[in-house]
This record gives structure tokens, sequence and C-alpha cells, in this order.
């Protein structure tokens, strides 16, 4: 068996994060940017300018930081020690340069730089520390597919997905994921972006899909369906060659009997879903949230982190919550530094 160069390589928006905090997010509203507590939108540079401007005077920028889903997922991977690439793009600019700088221990040699960065506002309420993010595209975000991109997908044990804005995010991925060969592993977040375009229109990239991360309103956004209706409305498109006899051999898979949807619930933990078994855990606690921006980037890490170790369901939902609660206390990816690999 050849060995794989890479341990996870991920893809997705590279953002700049700008963190603000507001008395409430009713004034936000007020002002015309439709932001609620938990729930993502996206939009162009001049919404982005004339939002900031407005929390620039009605509230306090509390952090800046690199972001993007899978990014954050990646840096955390990198730190606990595993070989980590990306791919994408970031933009020809100070805000590219200091996304790419941000990326301490992740090989982003590949992430092409063109066009202007995107920028994610991130938005909480001073009392509820919930928050609400705006989203703009990098420029250019297609272009860092070729040659020498799908065969660093072919030299990695793990491929994890985040959306990408633009609408041909989607088509861009399910190319790589199609590259995939059986004993490569295909995890994804598709997050509210890519949820609320549908099951059908993301169906290229769950039919490869082992394991899908999801949150349960991302789940009502893809099916229309809540609950165990929803997650059996999905199961059926998930990656039907991942079964408990597959060439990773990894525990996970073996205890499932197939691919996996982990569907994370916030403050009531997280459960892991498969025909064959379903697996709760309460989530830990934490005494001061910070900021939860990228919780559920960390719980991706913390289960993905264990599971390349052959750790069983339980100690990846456990591995989890444990790197979600711990990712909250500081702004962005502050929390990294408090790793250990």
């Amino acid at each position: 068996m050849i060995d794989l160069m890479i341990d996870f390589l991920g893809s997705g928006a590279l953002n700049l994060d700008l963190a603000f905090e507001v008395k409430n997010l009713e004034d936000v509203r007020s002002a015309g940017f439709e932001l609620y507590p938990g729930h993502e939108i996206s939009g162009d540079h001049k919404t982005a300018k004339a939002l900031m401007d407005f929390l620039h005077s009605h509230g306090v920028l509390m952090a800046q930081s690199g972001g993007g889903s899978s990014a954050n997922t990646i840096c955390a991977l990198g730190r606990l020690g595993h070989r980590v690439c990306f791919v994408g793009t970031a933009g020809e600019d100070e805000a590219g340069n200091f996304i790419l700088s941000s990326m301490k221990g992740v090989d982003y040699s590949l992430v092409k730089q063109v066009g202007r960065s995107a920028i994610c506002i991130i938005v909480l309420e001073r009392m509820e520390m919930d928050r609400a993010m705006f989203v703009v595209s990098q420029d250019r975000e297609m272009e860092f597919l070729n040659s020498a991109v799908l065969k660093s997908v072919l030299d990695t044990r793990v491929l994890h997905f985040s959306s990408l804005v633009q609408t041909h995010g989607v088509s861009i991925q399910t190319e790589l994921a199609s590259a995939l060969r059986q004993r490569q592993i295909l995890s994804f977040d598709p997050g509210e972006l890519y949820a609320t375009r549908g099951i059908e229109a993301l169906a290229g990239i769950l039919k490869r899909t082992d394991i899908l991360f999801i949150t349960e309103e991302e789940v009502k956004l893809m099916t229309g369906r809540t609950g165990n209706a929803g997650l059996e409305a999905i199961y059926p498109l998930l990656n039907e060659n991942r079964t408990s006899q597959d060439p990773s051999g990894l525990k996970l898979f073996q205890d499932t009997g197939g691919a996996v949807i982990v569907c994370k619930q916030g403050s009531r933990g997280a459960t892991i879903y498969s025909p064959n078994l379903s697996m709760t855990i309460s989530a830990e606690k934490v005494l001061k949230i910070v900021d939860n921006t990228g919780a559920g980037d960390a719980f991706n890490a913390g289960f993905l982190h264990v599971m390349l170790q052959g750790a069983s369901i339980h100690k990846c939902l456990v591995s989890g919550v444990k790197l979600a609660a711990l990712s909250m206390s500081a702004f962005g990816r502050v929390w990294l530094d408090r790793l250990k690999a």
C-alpha cells in the first residue's frame, strides 16, 4: 500500500474574520442588515463596507483573525500534530497575507493569492454572546483548481470540505471528491450557505461523503424536515461503498457499518447517526463563553483527530465536544496556542 503524504487536506473559503460586539442585533437589523443569532448570510463588498461602518460607530471591534470553516479545522489538526495542507484562494492584498500568516503549521503552498480577500463579519450580542455572520466571497474563489491540486487530493488520507460562497463552488468540490480513491475519506461540513441550496444541489458531494458534519438547523434547511426524518432523508445519499470492511480499517466505520452523520447540537452536545446505531454525548460545560464562532469547526477537528488514530465512536464524540468547549474560551484562533500535539 502506498503511504499517503498528507493526513488532512482542506478545501473551503479563506476569510479575514472581523469580530464586533454590539449591545443587541436588533439595532443592526434596524439599520437594514438582516443578521440573526446563529445564522450566516452572504453579500457583496459594498454591503460589507456599509455594515463595517455601522459597526465601527455602534459597536466594538473585538478581534481580527484568519477564518473559514475548513481552514479553522485544518489549522487545529495541524496544531495537534497532523500533516495538513489547504487548497483555495486568498486575496492578493494585505488581508490575504494576514490570512495565510495565521495558518501556522499548515502547508498552504497550493493556496493561490489573487483578487480581493474574502471577509467574514462576525457580530456578537453583548449579553447572549451568540454570533451572526455576514460573508463576502473572495473575488476569484474558483481559481485554485489545477493538476497540482488534483495530485494533492490523491496524496491525502482525509479530504475535508466546507462551503465556498460562489455558485460554482459545489461543482469544483464535486470534481475534487470524484478524484478520491475508495480507501480515502471525505468529510463534509456544508454550513448554512450550502445547506440552503438543498439536498439535490449537494448530491454530487454527498454521494462520496463518508462523514457529514451538520447542525439541526442545516438538516432542516437541506431537507425541509426535522429530527430523524431529516437525517433519514440525507443518509441514503452518502457513500454506499463505505462499509465495515472498508480499506481504511478505522474503528469508526467498523462500529457504524458505513458512512456516518454527525449532528452538532450546540449546548446539548452531539449525536452520531447511521442505520446501525445512534449515539449522543452531552456538551462540555464552558464557564465563560468568549466567542462561539468556530466551535463547530473545532468539534470537527477533535473528532477527526482521534478518528484517524483508530478511536471508537464514543471517543471521537468526546474529543469533539472537548475541543469545541476549549475553542469558545477566546476570540478567533487564539485558543489554538493552548493545543499540544
